[in-house]
């Protein structure tokens, strides 16, 4: 008997408050916790919500372009008004190098390359290949129409091993 009551204040309880939880929302028949398949195929983040002119680079300019050693025209001209290629070694801009870069952004930030090569595509368009040998991003930077297209990593300087400290003492 008690048994009864029991499941009886339950269901009358379940039954009391479910005005409550329809009052909440007004369509019922919106109301889905499982996602739609094509929500977790593609997520939010991945929308881009702007203009596609958001996303167009400007063509490279005369100042983005590299001379055939390597320099480009804002560094030729400090080096005419004295500058050494040692201080501008030391002037380098921090960051890393990414696809989409002009010829000059690149040079700011690996130095100046050991070797330039500068011609033209099939397509009769400038293309820059600059040879890294050393330095901190050794490598092959292939750019077409002034921009970086390929990256071909070098081999990386390696770092001075560590010595363990136990490792110098010798047992007697």
């Amino acid at each position: 008997m008690w048994r009864a009551v029991r499941n009886l204040r339950v269901v009358t309880g379940l039954g009391a408050l479910m005005p409550i939880l329809v009052a909440c929302s007004t369509d019922a028949g919106s109301i889905n916790v499982v996602p739609k398949p094509s929500d977790l195929l593609r997520p939010d983040w991945t929308s881009f919500s702007g203009h596609k002119e958001e996303f167009d680079l400007r063509p490279p300019g005369p100042q983005d372009l590299v001379s055939a050693d390597g320099y480009c025209q804002a560094a030729s001209a400090q080096g005419a008004g004295g500058a050494s290629g040692e201080s501008a070694e030391r002037t380098r801009a921090q960051g890393g190098i990414a696809l989409q870069m002009t010829e000059c952004d690149v040079v700011r930030r690996a130095g100046t390359p050991e070797r330039t090569e500068v011609g033209t595509s099939a397509g009769g368009e400038r293309a820059v290949v600059l040879t890294y040998t050393s330095g901190p991003r050794p490598g092959v930077y292939r750019f077409a129409h002034g921009r970086l297209y390929s990256i071909e990593r070098g081999p990386q300087p390696e770092a001075p091993a560590r010595q363990k400290a136990g490792a110098t003492k010798k047992r007697a």
